[in-house]
């Protein structure tokens, strides 16, 4: 319940983000969040190690076109971002490879950034829930590190962090390049910049 519906506030929401930890937390239209099936397939070509692996990253999730269809009937969102201490460059000079890539997602560093995130999302969430945004959802970057490994792989076994486990936005198809440049947060990939995960919290 966003304000004007009730006594929410999605500004108070951002406040709070950075409170919490967030170095840019920015309220958008629900418009300017850009879904793309094709941000779905870079996780098959080239084919991402999470796939079939984690148990919220494809093909474990709702289709593209069904969070399409659910993310329209949100009015806002509100993008989060965590900057870390290290950049996107490939260390050889040259662009991001395979190699690069496996080494730096395996680091500790990537892992501790991507939970500092993933905590911040869902620190974010529950605030918009208390506030009365009961419909409140939160989405990651990158796949969920909770675990040092997912249970997806083991028949029957149940996730190890059910109420804290959340899908990346680019798990549900959502082009986060696009979605930050219309939010005036634009990111660079491969490059000297500082990193920074993002995140979002869709807000009825």
């Amino acid at each position: 319940m966003l304000a004007g519906k009730g006594d929410i506030s999605v500004e108070r929401l951002a406040r709070a983000a950075k409170e919490f930890g967030a170095d840019e937390a920015k309220v958008i239209d629900i418009e300017h969040v850009v879904v793309d099936p094709r941000v779905r397939l870079k996780c098959l070509v080239p084919l991402c190690d999470s796939y079939g692996r984690h148990l919220m990253c494809p093909p474990n999730l709702m289709s593209t076109q069904e969070f399409a269809d659910i993310l329209k009937r949100y009015r806002k969102a509100l993008i989060v971002q965590v900057e870390t201490d290290y950049d996107s460059a490939d260390i050889e000079g040259g662009k991001l490879n395979r190699r690069t890539c496996d080494e730096r997602e395996a680091s500790t560093d990537t892992r501790e950034w991507k939970t500092r995130l993933h905590e911040l999302v869902n620190r974010v969430e529950a605030a918009a829930f208390k506030e009365g945004c009961y419909l409140a959802a939160g989405l990651i970057g990158g796949s969920c590190a909770l675990c040092p490994e997912c249970v997806s792989h083991q028949i029957g076994e149940p996730c190890g962090h059910p109420f804290e486990a959340r899908p990346s936005m680019e798990a549900m198809g959502i082009d986060v390049l696009k979605t930050c440049e219309n939010a005036g947060l634009p990111l660079s990939l491969s490059s000297k910049e500082k990193v920074r995960w993002t995140g979002l919290i869709l807000l009825d």
